[in-house]
């Protein structure tokens, strides 16, 4: 297992200067610039997100709503109560926060090399070996598989890795490689 602090992330600017983002965890991929990355971002105004040419995004909130609009697709609130919502990023995305700041969890992956899913996960959580990996952003303290993680640390489970968390909730990322290339 890989332990991602939250006091080891460092804030940088979003691809296209809209906004900030703090990397949790990436794998390279072959022909984009990563295979998968997880990252955090805050919206604290109205604007575009930045463009990923053949990308695929899910994203879930960790606070506040936002009004996304990806062209092409329904209009869509988010908010910490719901599900990751999943849409292309090579299309024109434009956020609006309703009322205060937003911030939220974004897993990004290249859809020829990964399948991926995101899921809000309560207290209590039970994964048996598989050939999936799994990466976990504890929303608040939980302990998994035995380590302690603060909250917004996040771990990685490599495949074949049994999974166990008590504790607080998380959000969990499944990844499954298409591509038996590359590495987790």
């Amino acid at each position: 297992m890989q332990l991602f602090p939250a006091t080891q992330r460092m804030a940088t600017q979003w691809k296209n200067g809209g906004g900030i983002t703090w990397p949790v965890a990436e794998a390279p991929g072959k022909d984009r610039e990563f295979g998968w990355r997880l990252s955090l971002a805050d919206v604290a105004q109205a604007g575009p997100f930045s463009v990923f040419p053949g990308i695929s995004r899910l994203m879930g909130i960790l606070e506040g709503r936002l009004l996304l609009e990806v062209q092409g697709y329904p209009v869509a609130l988010l908010r910490p109560d719901g599900p990751a919502h999943a849409f292309p990023g090579d299309v024109p995305a434009f956020g609006t926060p309703q009322g205060k700041m937003v911030r939220d969890v974004n897993l990004m992956f290249d859809p020829d090399c990964f399948t991926a899913t995101l899921e809000y996960e309560e207290a209590g959580l039970e994964r048996l070996p598989g050939t999936a990996l799994h990466l976990v952003l504890a929303l608040a303290p939980l302990t998994l598989n035995g380590a302690s993680l603060a909250r917004l640390d996040a771990a990685l489970l490599p495949a074949g890795t049994a999974l166990s968390a008590r504790g607080g909730p998380c959000w969990l990322a499944t990844l499954k490689r298409r591509d038996k290339s590359l590495k987790p």
